[in-house]
């Protein structure tokens, strides 16, 4: 069988509860109603307590800054020191604990006992020898293993026939890209390679890839065209279309932080033109931000479809929301802590409205700062207007925006056709 996680509540108001996690998924405990244990009558329990990310075998409980912090194997992690202000307690960096089988969590009244089950192979069949674990090099270190070994010409774990790397692009915190030329007609091509924090065995790349074909057909303008992928070593490549005007990310610093509305508009109806396709499609990005949306030869077009979905239900991606190798989710939407595995084409919304938002403004619709975990933030605020940010933004737009930001999915645009149609009835053509 799979490996999975079992919570069992073994104390409290929920005793006898039990919660089954098979793949990657968040769980909250806390007084408010939208947490997965809700504990409102439990005054030392703070309204998000905390935050538990499983990705089986793997699992990881970070405090949320709360008051009185959470304890694991009667080891306090996190809460405030008397007198202190939540924001003081935040600074404090983010309290997180790896737990494994048989670790107990207390929280006020209320107990969980953590179960780890490891998949067990078949008897009558030999399990196949996973490929190695990468654990042991972080996202950098790893990135110039490669490109140190592309260099010399013939790279031992990046050995794609076809195609000769060139220099690298990019990195963020799944992966590597590097421009690289087609051999047999001298067509650049971007070449994105992933780095899974677990071990992979070929039966679960091969289903990784499969999963993958799915987003691979989609063909528009505005979408960047995935030519090919496979693995070496296990470690899987995507060979994509290269976009020689780099990201949207990039675009935005040369420009000084942020971008005039007369040089966004074009960028921001030609993406949505790309997202609608695909949500016309039934594909939702999941993992929408700047960086994601590329550009070539002043054209926009959304690169990584479903990768980010697949990767993380493969199971590939290790702990990406608490742990050591997690971001800050700058552009996710609430409901994505919350509701993890099920995110609707309204969640799309949320992440290039969010974009547009910091494209035209220089800053991020939520209130974020160093001294407080964004994971909190992202529970507990509410969105700055964007009108607040920048008074200049036409007052339609603003509606616009504002609308698609709402942590309520219902009242936002439920696709990106919605929102492409509100902007283009602006006359932002």
């Amino acid at each position: 069988m799979s490996a999975s996680i079992q919570l069992r509540i073994t104390e409290g108001s929920a005793k006898g509860k039990v919660f089954d996690f098979a793949a990657h998924d968040t769980f909250l405990l806390g007084r408010h109603p939208d947490c997965h244990v809700h504990l409102p009558e439990d005054s030392f329990v703070s309204r998000h307590h905390f935050i538990l990310e499983v990705c089986p075998p793997q699992a990881c409980v970070r405090d949320l800054g709360s008051r009185n912090g959470t304890y694991v194997n009667g080891r306090k992690v996190g809460g405030r020191k008397e007198g202190e202000t939540p924001e003081e307690g935040a600074r404090r960096a983010y309290p997180e604990v790896t737990l494994k089988h048989g670790d107990r969590i207390q929280v006020g009244d209320t107990a969980l006992e953590v179960a780890v089950k490891q998949a067990i192979p078949a008897a009558a069949v030999p399990a196949a020898p996973p490929v190695p674990s990468f654990d042991e090099l972080n996202p950098q270190q790893l990135a110039d293993l490669l490109l140190k070994a592309a260099k010399k010409g013939k790279a031992p774990r990046l050995d794609i026939p076809g195609y000769e790397i060139e220099k690298e692009l990019g990195r963020g915190g799944f992966g590597v890209v590097f421009r690289a030329r087609r051999v047999s007609d001298g067509v650049p091509v971007a070449i994105k390679v992933l780095l899974p924090r677990v071990a992979v065995k070929p039966v679960e790349m091969e289903k990784f890839l499969r999963e993958m074909t799915i987003t691979a057909q989609l063909r528009h303008p505005n979408i960047v065209k995935l030519y090919d992928q496979g693995h070496c070593e296990g470690i899987p490549y995507f060979i994509m279309e290269y976009c020689e005007g780099g990201s949207l990310w990039d675009f935005i610093r040369q420009h000084g932080g942020k971008v005039p509305l007369e040089t966004a508009k074009p960028i921001m109806l030609a993406a949505l033109e790309g997202l609608a396709h695909a949500h016309q499609q039934g594909i939702v990005h999941r993992d929408l931000k700047p960086q994601n949306i590329l550009l070539d030869r002043g054209v926009a077009r959304i690169s990584d479809f479903g990768l980010a979905k697949n990767f993380q239900q493969a199971g590939f991606s290790g702990l990406s929301i608490t742990g050591n190798y997690a971001g800050t989710p700058l552009f996710m939407p609430r409901e994505q802590l919350i509701n993890f595995k099920h995110l609707k084409p309204a969640s799309d919304v949320w992440s290039i409205a969010a974009t547009f938002y910091f494209m035209l403004t220089g800053a991020f619709p939520y209130p974020f700062t160093k001294d407080r975990d964004p994971i909190d933030v992202i529970l507990n605020e509410a969105i700055v207007p964007i009108e607040k940010r920048d008074k200049s933004i036409p007052r339609q737009l603003v509606s616009s925006l504002n609308s698609s930001l709402m942590v309520d999915q219902k009242r936002r645009a439920q696709s990106a056709e919605n929102l492409l149609k509100e902007l283009r009835s602006l006359k932002l053509a």
